[in-house]
């Protein structure tokens, strides 16, 4: 397969509006491009014994995650603003609020989207035929992520590519005193916020503990340290602790407005130390992530996470001369999504340990391949997710599961733990598995095939498995560095394979992995069993109950709540059994020892959870082969706008 530009032109849509935006259209031609993933534009009057050649549907509609309930009494609009149930919070605008030692519930969910459609092309006896496709992707943003965080006391989770090259002890002592000023800024950031709120035992309680942080893991780590910057950090770290005192008598008699001006100059000064402790390990490792951007970053908007979707037609070309769909075999989308960015260039994401499968990228980022189908450039050049996706700074990273009858979690946690493995495959009855290869035979049906009567194993075509709609999930850890992120970040990227309506839907994105990047927080992606689908009419999407004709075509009473992310109180109604029952929360207890390490007493931190479902419902437009192109332009673009 030539996996490069088709040559179609591109045209790409907002969803703010339910109106079509367009970038350029090349009509001439009859290949019109919305810009996008994976997918093509319908046969359009094409005639003759080429288009004969493809055998099964070449037209394909949009599909989009299914949001989710703004209450458990609401209908209609699927772009709730915000709403309240039994604790719930519901953000459109999606935010976090500050209930550190609460119980409430917040839902993140991914924000406005883009409609794309890009022409792929299946060449047979001399002529081309076009092949639609569609896909929907979104970003997560929220609000001061570290508020109910604490930033990651160990900087265990980089493993950059000059990390290896350096035996300077100077070094070493450096990233120490930094993991001591990371720490301490956890101990204020918690003696501000009880600050705040009046808890004078509780401030106390914080700021004894940065001044026994100071004493026992940074003036230690400082008087092995003879560099300019050490200097200046001592002298800093005598005045912060003088001043933290004088915070603790002002919480004493409470002054709490004097208290919170001393606790403000110390933030000021720790940043600067945090500042200057970068500028210096940077010219050391180059490649490092400046974990100042990155505190910086996390208070503000930051993007969380991302979500796509692809649908693309179940064609293929007989003669055993290949289809669409076997054309993106697990490596090959893992591959378009996730590359290793190495010095010498671009290589197949973990190739190291699971082969390359013959992928390459050319000079341009892109991946060649041969065969009779050709994918647009969006595709084949990474333009997948807007994020920038890694996996050669993944070497201290690995995935952990559990699974009990029915389920399966997967979380990220550091290489040096009994981990399952670099790739995971998280299937729908709950059995977790690393493969040898991702080029296995199995694998390469996404764990849809099955063995015909001439023992041959078949997942696509006029023999194509009868396996269930969803296939088993690609988890693996990757850094990620998203468009308005100046560093990148840990992460946990996602993909399956689902079989609806004659077409193949592709539905994935990537999370942060947050028991990296936080001391006291973990990630967990959960999966109960096969993704269910709604199917809607362009007369559904222009209706005024388009929710009650979603959720009327679920099974699953969890599916009501959509696709958002899960953070804090993972109890009660909407809760996978994996999560919250006795055989689960002991899998998780297991999990976070090798996330967090052993905690006895008071030391057991109290963890923030997050979770995503792999097994998050989707909608998706029907009848492609009776409604036209700007009708589904329209109508994806309006699902994807109901992603709020």
């Amino acid at each position: 397969m030539n996996s490069t530009s088709n040559g179609a032109g591109e045209e790409t849509g907002s969803t703010d509006e339910f109106g079509v935006t367009r970038r350029a259209f090349l009509a001439a031609s009859g290949a019109v491009g919305l810009s996008g993933l994976a997918g093509c534009s319908a046969l359009d009057g094409l005639v003759g014994r080429a288009s004969e050649q493809v055998l099964g549907t070449t037209v394909s509609a949009p599909a989009a995650f299914y949001p989710g309930r703004e209450s458990a009494d609401s209908s209609g609009s699927l772009a709730g603003s915000y709403g309240t149930e039994d604790g719930v919070q519901l953000f459109s605008a999606p935010a976090i609020s500050d209930s550190r030692n609460g119980h409430e519930r917040a839902v993140v969910r991914t924000g406005p989207g883009e409609v794309r459609s890009v022409p792929a092309t299946a060449r047979a006896e001399g002529r081309e035929i076009e092949l639609e496709g569609w896909s929907i992707g979104g970003v997560m943003k929220a609000n001061d992520y570290n508020s109910v965080r604490s930033n990651k006391r160990r900087t265990d989770w980089w493993a950059g590519p000059d990390d290896e090259l350096d035996d300077d002890d100077d070094g070493d002592i450096l990233v120490d005193i930094l993991d001591a000023e990371l720490a301490l800024l956890v101990h204020l950031t918690d003696a501000q916020r009880c600050v705040e709120r009046r808890e004078g035992a509780d401030a106390n309680r914080a700021l004894d503990a940065f001044i026994d942080t100071t004493e026992t893991d940074l003036r230690p780590a400082l008087d092995s340290c003879g560099t300019g910057i050490c200097e200046t950090v001592r002298a800093h770290s005598d005045h912060r602790t003088k001043a933290v005192r004088r915070a603790s008598d002002a919480v004493d008699e409470d002054r709490w407005s004097t208290a919170l001006r001393e606790l403000a100059g110390v933030e000021e000064i720790i940043l600067a130390d945090i500042d200057g402790l970068d500028d210096e390990l940077v010219e050391r490792y180059p490649s490092r992530p400046r974990f100042l951007d990155i505190i910086e970053y996390m208070r503000d908007e930051p993007t969380v996470g991302e979500r796509f979707t692809v649908c693309l037609p179940d064609a293929s070309l007989p003669g055993d001369r290949g289809s669409l769909a076997e054309e993106l075999t697990p490596d090959r989308v893992l591959a378009y999504c996730v590359a290793s960015h190495e010095p010498d260039g671009l290589r197949p994401p973990f190739h190291d340990q699971y082969g390359s499968s013959g992928i390459s990228y050319d000079d341009e980022g892109c991946i060649q391949l041969d065969g009779p189908i050709s994918l647009h450039h969006d595709i084949s050049c990474g333009s997948v997710l807007t994020a920038e996706l890694d996996s050669y700074r993944t070497e201290n990273r690995a995935i952990v599961g559990h699974s009990i009858e029915g389920g399966a979690v997967v979380s990220g946690a550091p290489a040096s733990a009994d981990a399952d493995g670099k790739c995971v495959f998280v299937a729908a009855d709950g059995t977790l598995r690393e493969a040898r290869s991702l080029n296995e035979a199995g694998i390469h049906c996404w764990g849809q095939n099955r063995a015909a009567e001439d023992g041959q194993v078949y997942c696509w075509g006029q023999r194509r498995s009868d396996a269930d709609p969803a296939s088993q999930t690609l988890v693996c850890p990757v850094t990620v560095t998203p468009e308005d992120c100046p560093c990148p970040l840990p992460g946990l990227f996602w993909v399956r394979r689902c079989l609806h309506d004659d077409q193949v839907i592709f539905a994935g994105g990537w999370t942060l992995d947050e028991g990296a990047l936080y001391e006291d927080s973990v990630t967990h992606l959960f999966d109960e069993g096969p993704t269910e689908i709604a199917s809607v009419t362009a007369a559904d999407v222009e209706s005024g109950d388009l929710d009650d004709r979603i959720v009327e075509q679920f099974s699953r009473d969890r599916s009501e709540q959509g696709s958002g992310m899960i953070v804090r109180d993972l109890d009660g109604d909407g809760i996978p059994e994996v999560l919250q029952s006795g055989d689960g929360r002991r899998g998780l207890n297991a999990m976070n020892v090798k996330i967090h390490g052993e905690h006895e007493g008071e030391n057991t931190p109290v963890i923030t959870r997050s979770a995503l479902g792999l097994d998050a419902p989707l909608v998706h437009l029907a009848n492609a082969s009776g409604t036209g192109r700007d009708v589904k332009f329209k109508a994806g673009a309006e699902l994807s706008k109901s992603v709020n």
